[in-house]
Formats: C-alpha cells, structure tokens, sequence
C-alpha cells in the first residue's frame, strides 16, 4: 500500500467543510468492515479509515503546522495494512464505566490472544509494541496479522473466517460476514 501523503489530508478549515459528507462515507464503510463480539469490537482498517484519522486528530487539534501534520502521518501510518497482512483496531466496549474499571484488569494480555482463524487454520495477532503493560490501560488495541504464502492460499480459498479472542473469562468469537471475507480476499496480497 503507498505511503500517505500530506497532499491527501485537508488543513482544519477544509475539513470542517467536508467533514459531515466524509464522515457519512467513512462511517458506512467502517460499519462493513467491522465486526463484533460481546466484549470487543474489531474494525479491518483500510487506507481510507486511517486517513480519516488523521484529518480527525488535525481537525480536533487545529494543527497547521507541516512538521505536526508529517509526524501524526508517520504514526497512524502504522496502521495501514501491508500487501501481505491486515490492520486492526479492536475496541474493548462495556456499557457501564464502572464495569469497564472492574473488568480492565483482568484483560491485562488480551492483545496477545487474539486469533484469525479459517477453515482450520489460524494467524495469531501481533500486538502493537509498547501497548502492553501488566495492567491493561487503554481499551483500543492495534494488531496486525501477517500471512506466509501457506496463509495466503488457504485464506483465499476459506469459505467460514472468524476473529477470535481466547483469554479466562474473555474468551470470545465473530465470524467475517462472507462480503467482508471476499473484500479481504481481494485487498491480500503476497
């Protein structure tokens, strides 16, 4: 995938001025490309999701300063996918903020228990480094999950894919929806 750059995000005034058309668009197409389990939701980031934001955080921060703007590229740069790999966000969600203060510390490692499995086979979850900590802070994780060509081939055939978490009490699994399976069949390359 090619890099991001700066001519692709909007200075603060212009994105105000777009942001309600672009979020309705970005909006449908995170809604197609997430899924979601009782606990977690998962979201396969594509290079519109990621640069969207990026002009949220420019937008939110008011940042017109060039060298700002190339540094929050670098870092949600990241989050793009690579040709042989998927980047996802996943979200720990609870209704009520006291369960959420309850619940976190037992999640502490969930992000090294996260699974793509498919027809038989599975690709574990590499974390984002410098996330994890003894306890869990942040209920946004960033994984990546990288294919070998034996991957590859047998993802391109499966016909049932899952997301699955498999942690003491967090033990969790979605299935892709078949018209997510085959955008994603599309988008991997090796």
């Amino acid at each position: 995938m090619d890099p991001i750059k700066p001519g692709e995000i909007f200075s603060p005034e212009i994105y105000q001025k777009k942001r309600e058309e672009i979020t309705h668009k970005i909006i449908s197409e995170k809604r197609k490309r997430r899924i979601v389990t009782k606990t977690f939701s998962f979201l396969f980031e594509s290079r519109n999701t990621v640069i969207n934001q990026i002009n949220e955080m420019i937008f939110i921060e008011n940042v017109h300063d060039s060298k700002e703007v190339d540094r929050l590229i670098r870092v949600y740069s990241d989050q793009l996918p690579t040709d042989n790999e998927f980047s996802v966000s996943m979200f720990i969600e609870f209704e009520d903020e006291k369960q959420m203060v309850q619940e976190l510390p037992k999640m502490a490692g969930i992000e090294d228990s996260v699974y793509l499995t498919f027809d038989g086979h599975e690709i574990k979850g590499i974390p984002e480094e410098g996330r994890s900590t003894d306890v869990l802070e942040s209920t946004l994780q960033y994984l990546k999950f990288r294919f070998t060509k034996n991957d590859f081939e047998k993802f391109s055939t499966a016909k049932n894919a899952y997301i699955e978490t498999r942690k003491d009490r967090y033990s969790e699994a979605a299935k892709i929806p078949s018209d997510l399976l085959e955008d994603l069949k599309k988008e991997l390359k090796f």
